[in-house]
């Protein structure tokens, strides 16, 4: 959609033609952004404060000694500029995600400035709220320093000490602290400033120190940070809760999600496109010859890498992004399969979540191929307020799925697939891994089968696996029978987690919409293949003769 210039005030104007022209190279979500925010400042209820801004940009100007960016300009128009009719905030929550070295922490401290003087409102007190003391600090003891820098001048306005810093007219205060949810009190501040909160698990700390706001006129909380290593917090939430705002899902939530990052990760070696997750590049000459030097390192270690695209760019990366196979290896796993009936298997099964999914397969060998007969179980609990990137309709009309309508995936659903199996195929044994066995182990038993296989999980087995599998994808040694998609999304979801010593482990690649259950009852199943190679007239069955 094309869009004129906009005119609302010269420090939104800036910033949003930029993006929108293309002078400014953006990633998606920041065009997204944009026509967000049009939307919202064309609301007949909204009203935009262009003396606020002025005021605030000119309280700046006379205090700071460094002068504002565009990026940061804008936002601080929405911060001090966006409300409705009713005198409530536009936006209450600003997420900033920018790229280390773009000056997200010299921005908290004009803001954490403007908060607790330009704002005028009694007791709008600051919390800085960090991981350590050095990073809570950082803009707390810029502000410090600025008052030390003209202690005459501003004692007439401020006191101050290394731990405390007091606007006089309004009694607002800043401090820093450092997150502990067990022991800190929220307080009743007028804005929390969080700083890199890709370090939280969880959204326990943040509402801790959240738990007061409210109390006092036009509450906000900010988060501040890059990305970073710990996958699945709260930061990987509050991503994907910024997707559905920008998208119109969210029309109550007053979330500002400013998100600077590369559209994908194949964008690094385009220096032109660091831009999108740095909007502060172009005018700090010294970070762009940084980050080209990073660049550099980046490409001959791979642990540089992973820095400099999860800190640099905004693309979480890990050791991880070694995969399974190459898709078109994956892709070869669809290939003609001879009759099985009658020939020996091995069952793998991975059951690690009884109201997820279940994969359950049977393992043969043919010559030098082997052949591996999926079957998955998912709970319909699983199902649920998720979509996967996988045609789950399809699965079930060709029987390679079966939904479960039950409270849980309970064992008798796996007996009770393996025993119409067994009807077919000869079964030399059934692999389970140590977390469920215990639980399956008792049906099996009610219903003719010895103790199960213990199949291994971890670093050592997998890196005992890897050569091996690795040569069954590379030399097309392995068939998903059916022409299998579900087992090829499995694999595809799979990746290779190597350590510093060059051990492995296979992991999944994204924890909530990829599964991989087929892939690791694969494993399971495949740690026994030598079952396979046993004639049958000397092998002693571990399961008892069933009449059918």
């Amino acid at each position: 959609m094309t869009i004129s210039k906009v005119k609302y005030h010269p420090a939104i104007d800036e910033y949003m033609n930029g993006v929108l022209s293309g002078k400014i190279i953006a990633c998606k979500e920041q065009v997204q952004l944009m026509h967000f925010l049009i939307d919202k400042l064309n609301d007949p209820h909204a009203v935009l404060r262009t003396d606020l801004i002025d005021e605030a940009l000119e309280n700046i100007q006379k205090h700071f000694v460094w002068k504002l960016l565009p990026w940061e300009k804008f936002i601080l128009a929405f911060i001090h500029g966006a409300f409705y009719d009713d005198g409530s905030l536009m936006f209450d929550e600003f997420l900033v995600l920018l790229g280390r070295g773009g000056g997200k922490t010299g921005f908290m401290s004009v803001e954490e400035w403007l908060l607790a003087s330009k704002q005028g409102i009694r007791d709008y007190d600051i919390d800085i709220v960090a991981t350590s003391e050095e990073q809570a600090t950082t803009s707390f003891n810029e502000i410090h320093d600025l008052l030390d820098s003209k202690e005459k001048y501003y004692k007439k306005y401020f006191q101050w000490t290394k731990k405390l810093i007091r606007y006089k007219k309004t009694n607002s205060k800043i401090r820093y602290r450092t997150s502990n949810a067990n022991t800190k009190d929220g307080g009743r501040p007028g804005a929390v400033f969080f700083d890199e909160i890709h370090a939280y698990k969880n959204e326990e700390t943040i509402n801790v120190f959240t738990s007061g706001l409210g109390k006092k006129p036009l509450p906000r909380r900010f988060y501040m940070t890059t990305d970073g290593y710990n996958r699945e917090g709260f930061l990987d939430n509050l991503k994907e809760e910024s997707k559905m705002v920008l998208a119109g899902e969210r029309p109550k939530r007053r979330m500002f999600p400013f998100i600077c990052k590369l559209d994908s990760p194949d964008e690094w070696e385009d220096e032109q496109m660091w831009e999108k997750a740095n909007p502060s590049l172009i005018y700090f000459p010294n970070l762009k010859h940084e980050m080209e030097s990073e660049f550099e390192k980046a490409h001959d270690r791979d642990q540089a890498r992973i820095e400099f695209m999860t800190k640099r760019m905004n693309i979480p990366a890990t050791k991880a992004q070694s995969p399974v196979a190459k898709w078109e290896d994956i892709k070869a796993t669809n290939q003609p399969t001879p009759s099985l009936l009658g020939r020996s298997c091995v069952v793998g099964i991975d059951f690690s979540d009884t109201m997820d999914f279940c994969g359950i397969g049977l393992l043969f060998k043919i010559d030098d191929k082997y052949y591996w007969k999926h079957h998955s179980l998912i709970n319909y609990k699983a199902l649920q307020h998720r979509k996967y990137k996988v045609p789950l309709d399809v699965a079930k009309e060709r029987g390679l799925i079966k939904i479960i309508d039950d409270e849980t995936n309970q064992p008798k659903y796996v007996v009770d697939w393996i025993l119409e199996q067994a009807k077919k195929y000869d079964i030399k044994g059934v692999a389970a891994d140590t977390f469920r066995r215990n639980y399956l182990e008792q049906e099996f038993k009610n219903n003719g089968f010895d103790d199960l296989l213990q199949a291994r999980t971890g670093i050592k087995t997998h890196t005992e696996l890897e050569n091996t599998i690795d040569d069954l994808f590379a030399y097309h040694k392995l068939v998903y029978t059916d022409d299998d998609f579900m087992m090829r999304w499995y694999t595809n979801n799979v990746y290779k987690d190597r350590d510093e010593r060059g051990n492995i482990e296979y992991k999944k690649i994204e924890p909530k919409l990829r599964k991989t259950d087929g892939f690791f009852a694969f494993l399971n199943a495949f740690q026994f293949r030598e079952l396979l190679d046993i004639p049958v007239a000397t092998y002693h069955r571990t399961l008892r003769t069933h009449t059918y």
